[in-house]
């Protein structure tokens, strides 16, 4: 039996939330050395750090006249929203609590690579109902999704 050729392994595999780190800004050495300790592999993954410049902060503002996205100030990223999404779990690249955090801060060009996957959203609510803030997560993607079309 011919030996299948292996598949090279995924730059950064253990990242959490992998898909929102960008290949260029991932460093893993193959050989890493710190004080006579080989910390290659898992333990020597660097990601360079990001700067962005381009804040846009009209998004948000734009965000909150729409119906279901007047409370998204009160968003403080626990998470409860992603977690209890059921589209979250069929699809890891929708994170309304990622969403919510990228307009609040204004990150324009983060917004527009990820822009696709704002649509994902079912309005089933189930986010609005876990979220302690009451900030109408389900609402805000909906709102997100129209000042985007809006902008565009």
């Amino acid at each position: 039996m011919a030996d299948a050729k292996q598949k090279p392994e995924e730059k950064g595999r253990f990242i959490v939330e992998r898909q929102y780190v960008d290949d260029r800004r991932i460093n893993e050495p193959k050989k890493l050395d710190a004080g006579g300790m080989d910390v290659s592999g898992r333990w020597g993954l660097l990601i360079e750090p990001r700067t962005i410049t381009s804040f846009d902060h009209t998004l948000m503002r734009d965000v909150q006249r729409e119906a279901g996205g007047k409370f998204i100030h009160r968003c403080f990223q626990c998470g409860n929203c992603t977690a209890a999404c059921p589209t979250a779990e069929e699809h890891p690249e929708f994170n309304p609590r990622y969403f919510i955090h990228v307009v609040r801060m204004g990150y324009q060009a983060e917004l527009e690579r990820v822009r696709q996957y704002v649509y994902l959203c079912a309005s089933c609510g189930r986010c609005t109902e876990t979220c302690p803030r009451e900030v109408d997560p389900a609402g805000v993607m909906a709102a997100i999704g129209t000042a985007v079309r809006k902008a565009r």
